[in-house]
Order: C-alpha cells, then sequence, then structure tokens
C-alpha cells in the first residue's frame, strides 16, 4: 500500500484589473471568458462542463498538451455576481486524488478598476502535487485574465 499524506497550505493572490468588477466577474462566470484563460502556460482543455451559479457543480479534464491527465471537480458554495464566489474542487491525476481545495475570490471597486483577491486553502494528498506548483498555475491564470479585459 502506498504511504499516504497530507500537506496544509493557503494561497493568497491579488490583481488589480483595469476593468469594472462586472467585467471581472464576467470573465470567470461566461463560458466564452473563461476559456481563454482557465488552465496555466500552454496547457489544454479536453472536456469541460459549466455550471457557474451557486449549486452548481463543473468538471473538467485538462493538462499539458498530449497528456490531459488531471481532472478537476468543482462545487459552487457561494455566488455574489461581481462581490465574491466561494467554491471547493478535488483535482485528479489519472484518476488518483492529488488535492482538495476550497477557494474564495473576492472582487473590490477601486479607482483604477476592479481589486481581486484570491485565497486557496488546500490540502495535497499523496506527494501528488505542490503548493509551489499550484501557485504559479494559479497565478498564470490570474495573469491571463488582465489580457482579455
Amino acid at each position: 500500500m502506498a504511504e499516504r499524506s497530507t500537506r496544509h497550505g493557503t494561497i493568497e493572490l491579488a490583481r488589480l484589473y483595469r476593468a469594472p468588477p462586472a467585467r471581472v466577474y464576467a470573465a470567470w462566470a461566461e463560458p466564452a471568458q473563461r476559456a481563454k484563460w482557465d488552465v496555466p502556460g500552454r496547457w489544454v482543455i479536453v472536456e469541460q462542463t459549466f455550471d457557474f451559479r451557486e449549486g452548481g457543480c463543473e468538471i473538467k479534464r485538462f493538462g499539458p498538451a498530449g497528456d490531459p491527465r488531471l481532472l478537476a471537480t468543482t462545487h459552487y458554495l457561494e455566488v455574489i455576481p461581481a462581490e465574491r464566489f466561494v467554491y471547493g474542487y478535488r483535482m485528479t491525476s489519472r484518476d488518483v486524488p492529488i488535492s482538495v481545495s476550497l477557494t474564495t475570490v473576492q472582487l473590490a471597486r477601486a479607482p483604477e478598476g476592479t481589486r481581486l483577491k484570491l485565497t486557496e486553502q488546500i490540502v495535497m494528498l499523496d506527494g501528488g502535487d505542490t503548493l509551489e506548483l499550484r501557485e504559479e498555475g494559479l497565478a498564470s491564470e490570474l495573469d491571463k485574465i488582465a489580457g482579455i479585459l
């Protein structure tokens, strides 16, 4: 039997976008907008359901081109348009659980546009992922949002 382990951590990221909160929210809530940034770097999405609403559930299979080994199952726990949303998700790699996360995204009006604060509380399971790689991926996605606003 494989050795079991957990590593807990929190990732906190902030961005300032030169767009109003409703526009930043739309980048998350509208399927065509989210498709432009929803994976890190040059990764690809090969399967995705979309149900961005309180109580909604989404499934996304993704990864590097030629190896879409990751599956994320997301449940939206709270959605307040243009203000805040909270979701939990479980990620597997080749059907092996690697993490469970609770993520809060807050949007606040700022003189320059919108301040976004993302906080992810995460449990890494059995060494299948690292906090550092996850933070790098999330930061890449937030940077890609700036490019579509």
